[in-house]
C-alpha cells in the first residue's frame, strides 16, 4: 500500500475511532437522559394518580358522612321507620353512584340494606372498617370484600367482581384459575342521636372491579387524551392483588385488558416486598415506562397495585432520531476528513516518491545522482542520508565483488585439496587394511603369542577402519560442499537391502559392546519399498547405526522402526543410552558438532555423520530430526516419499 494511502487510512481510522467513541458515549448519555426523563415523568404521573384515587376515597367518605348526618335518616331511625330510611338511602346511593349503602344498629347488625333490602340482620361488627365506626371513628379505606359479602350487599356485585384469570406474557405462574372477591372503596361513619349517643353505623362504597370511571379519570387528568401512532400514550390500572380489575390498557382485540395479570418482576417488588417499582415493563402486549405502588387496606396489608404507564415507543423513536442525526454528522465528518487527508498525504509523500524512484534504480545496478529535496524537516534529512548511503553502498559493493572473487578462488582450491587428500589416502589405507587382514593368520612360531598377535592385529585393523571412515566422511563432505553429489534412485527393499547388510557389517562392534538390535513390526518392515539411491541411503543407515553403537549404553539394544505416513514412510533408529540434551536436538545435524558427556568424551568422531545424513535425506525430498529423553534414549527419525 502506498504511503499516501496509509496516511489517509490512518487519518480516517483516528477520525472514525474518535467519532465512534463519541457516538457511543453520546448515545449512552442520551439514553440515560431520555430514560431518566421518562422515569421522572412517570413518577409525577403516579403521584397525580394517587391524588385522583384518594379524592375518590374522600368523595365516598363525604357522601357517607353527610348522609349519616341527614335529618331524614336520623328521624326515620328514631321513629323506627326502616322503610323510610331505606328509600332515602337508596335515593342517595343512586344519586352518587354508590354500589352499596347499608345501615347497622349500635351492635353492628344490619337493619337497612338499600340494594338488597330483604337481606338484613347479619352481623357486620367483625368487619375491619365497620368495627372502627362502631367505636365512634369515621373510617375510609380500600377493602377486599369476599363474594359472600358481595352477594349480601346486592344483586350483581358478586358477578361484577368475578374474574377468570387470563394467560399473560411474563406473569408469575399460578395454579389459580379465577378470582371471586372484589376490591371496594369503602367508608363507615357512626350515626349519632341529638345527644351524641351512637344509634348505629352507616357504611357505603364503590366496587372497583369493572368500574372504569376512576382509571379513565386518572388517564384524562394525567395524559389529557394524548395519542401516539393511534395508541393512547398513557394508561392507568388498578390491580386486585396481581389481577387487573379496572384498566384502560387495551388488548389487541380492542377490549380492556381486565383479568390479565402483572409481570412477575413487578409482583415480587410490589406485592411481596411492598415497594414501589419504576422502570421498563411489559404491559399485556407492549413495553411501557411504568410506575407501580402498593394499595393497602385499613390494616396496612398490601391488597393491590395502582399503576400508571407511558408508552415506551415515543422515547425509543426520539432516541433513534437523535442517534440517526449523530451518525449522519459522523459520515459528513469522515467525508471531509478524507478530502483533507488526501491533499495532506499528497503533499507529504511527493518528495518521498522521488526517493523511492531513486532506490528502485539501485537494485538494477544504477546509482542515480544525488536526490535534492529543499527541506529542513525529517524528509530533507532522509534525502541527505540517502545520498551519503548511496555513495558508501557503491563503494561497499565494489569491495564485496572483489572479496567474493577471492573467496570463490579459495573455496575452489579448498575443495580440490580436500578431494585430492581423501582420494590419495584411500589407496594406501585400503592396501594396509588388506595386509592386516591377512596377518590375522600369522604363524605360531612368531615371537608374540597367538593371542598377542591377534590383539595387535585387531588394534591395527580398528585404527585403519577409523582412518577409512574418516576419509569416506570427508569425501562425502567434499561432494556435499561442491554440490556435485548426485542421486540415482531405484526401487529397493529397505529391510533386505539396507537394514540387514548394515547390521551384518556392524556385528563386531555390536558384539564388543554387548548391544542387541530389534526390528519393530518386522512383518510390515519386510514389505516396505521406496525409490531411493541405495548407496546414499546405505551411508545414512551406516552413520545412524554407528552413532547408535557409539552413544548407546553397553548391554542395551538398538531398534529399527517404520510407520506409514500416507504419502511418505517414517523410519527411525533408536538406541538406549545417555540420550541427547534438548538444546542439542537441532545442532547435532550441523557440521563438526559432537556431543560431549561422561561416556562420549572417549568416542572418536568427525562430527559429520549426521550432517551428511541430513543432506542425503534432503536430496531425496524427506526430512530428518531427533527426539530424546536425556539419560534414557535417543531416536533419529527421517522420512522418505513413497512415490517415484
Amino acid at each position: 500500500m502506498l504511503l499516501r494511502n496509509k496516511l489517509v487510512l490512518y487519518f480516517l481510522i483516528v477520525v472514525l475511532v474518535s467519532g465512534v467513541i463519541s457516538t457511543i458515549v453520546g448515545i449512552d448519555l442520551i439514553n440515560k437522559h431520555i430514560i431518566k426523563r421518562a422515569q421522572n415523568q412517570v413518577r409525577h404521573d403516579l403521584a397525580s394518580a394517587w391524588l385522583v384515587y384518594n379524592e375518590k376515597l374522600k368523595d365516598v367518605n363525604d357522601i357517607v358522612q353527610s348522609t349519616s348526618e341527614s335529618f331524614c335518616l336520623r328521624d326515620a331511625r328514631v321513629a323506627g321507620e326502616r322503610d323510610i330510611a331505606r328509600r332515602e338511602l337508596e335515593k342517595i346511593r343512586i344519586k352518587h353512584d354508590l354500589d352499596m349503602l347499608t345501615l347497622t344498629d349500635k351492635e353492628g347488625f344490619v337493619t337497612v340494606r338499600t340494594r338488597n333490602p330483604y337481606n338484613t340482620g347479619d352481623d357486620q361488627s367483625n368487619d375491619a372498617v365497620v368495627s372502627k365506626a362502631l367505636k365512634g371513628e369515621s373510617v375510609v379505606a380500600t377493602q377486599i370484600v369476599p363474594t359472600e359479602q358481595l352477594k349480601l350487599e346486592g344483586d350483581g356485585l358478586a358477578e361484577q367482581a368475578y374474574s377468570v384469570l387470563k394467560e399473560t406474557p411474563k406473569a408469575r405462574p399460578t395454579l389459580k384459575k379465577y378470582e371471586t372477591s372484589g376490591m371496594m372503596l369503602k367508608a363507615a361513619v357512626p350515626v349519632l342521636d341529638d345527644s351524641g349517643e351512637p344509634l348505629g353505623v352507616l357504611y357505603g362504597g364503590v366496587l372497583v372491579n369493572r368500574n372504569y370511571e376512576l382509571v379513565d379519570r386518572i388517564k384524562g387528568i394525567v395524559y389529557k387524551g394524548e395519542r401516539y401512532n393511534g395508541k393512547g400514550i398513557g394508561t392507568a390500572t388498578i390491580f386486585q392483588w396481581d389481577v387487573r380489575i379496572s384498566t384502560n390498557v387495551i388488548e389487541s382485540n380492542g377490549n380492556r385488558a381486565i383479568e390479565t395479570r402483572v409481570s412477575e418482576e413487578v409482583y415480587r417488588e410490589v406485592l411481596e416486598n411492598g415497594k414501589s417499582y419504576v422502570g421498563r415493563a411489559f404491559v399485556v402486549n407492549a413495553w411501557y415506562i411504568t410506575a407501580y405502588e402498593p394499595i393497602r387496606d385499613y390494616d396496612g396489608k398490601v391488597v393491590g397495585i395502582l399503576y400508571v404507564g407511558i408508552l415506551e415507543q415515543p422515547y425509543l423513536d426520539m432516541k433513534r432520531d437523535v442517534v440517526s442525526s449523530m451518525i449522519r454528522y459522523l459520515i459528513i465528518a469522515v467525508a471531509v476528513a478524507m478530502i483533507i487527508a488526501f491533499f495532506l498525504g499528497r503533499a507529504i509523500t511527493r518528495p518521498i516518491t522521488r526517493l523511492v524512484h531513486a532506490t528502485e534504480e539501485i537494485p538494477q545496478g544504477n546509482f542515480p545522482s544525488t536526490v535534492e529535496i529543499a527541506a529542513d524537516d525529517e524528509i530533507g534529512i532522509l534525502s541527505r542520508s540517502f545520498n551519503s548511503m548511496a555513495v558508501r553502498l557503491k563503494q561497499t559493493l565494489d569491495e564485496k565483488d572483489l572479496a567474493n572473487e577471492k573467496l570463490r578462488d579459495l573455496n575452489t582450491r579448498y575443495l580440490e585439496l580436500l578431494g585430492f587428500v581423501t582420494h590419495e589416502l584411500m589407496q594406501p589405507l585400503g592396501v594396509l587394511k588388506g595386509y592386516l587382514i591377512m596377518m590375522q593368520g600369522i604363524s605360531p612360531n612368531s615371537a608374540l603369542t597367538p593371542e598377542q598377535q591377534k590383539q595387535a592385529v585387531s588394534t591395527m585393523l580398528r585404527n585403519v577402519n577409523m582412518l577409512i571412515n574418516m576419509s569416506q566422511t570427508y569425501l562425502q563432505l567434499s561432494k556435499m560442499e561442491s554440490g556435485v553429489i548426485e542421486i540415482y534412485k531405484k526401487k529397493l527393499n529397505v529391510y533386505r537391502e539396507l537394514i540387514l547388510p548394515v547390521m551384518e557389517d556392524r556385528r563386531p562392534q555390536l558384539t564388543a559392546r554387548d548391544i542387541s538390535f530389534t526390528i519393530e513390526n518386522e512383518g510390515k518392515f519386510e514389505g516396505v519399498e521406496v525409490y531411493a539411491d541405495p548407496v546414499m541411503l546405505r551411508i545414512v543407515y551406516n552413520n545412524l547405526v554407528t552413532n547408535a553403537i557409539k552413544y548407546g549404553a553397553r548391554g542395551k539394544q538398538i531398534s529399527f522402526g517404520v510407520k506409514d505416513g500416507g504419502e511418505f514412510y517414517r523410519f527411525n533408529v533408536k538406541n538406549e543410552g545417555e540420550g541427547i540434551p534438548q538444546d542439542k536436538l537441532e545442532a547435532i545435524f550441523e557440521k563438526f558438532v559432537r556431543i560431549e558427556g561422561k561416556s562420549k568424551s572417549k568416542e572418536w568422531g568427525t562430527g559429520l555423520g549426521l550432517y551428511n545424513a541430513r543432506e542425503i535425506i534432503k536430496k531425496h525430498g524427506g526430512r530428518i530430526w531427533a527426539e530424546s529423553v536425556e539419560g534414557k534414549w535417543a531416536n533419529i527419525i527421517f522420512t522418505l516419499p513413497k512415490g517415484e
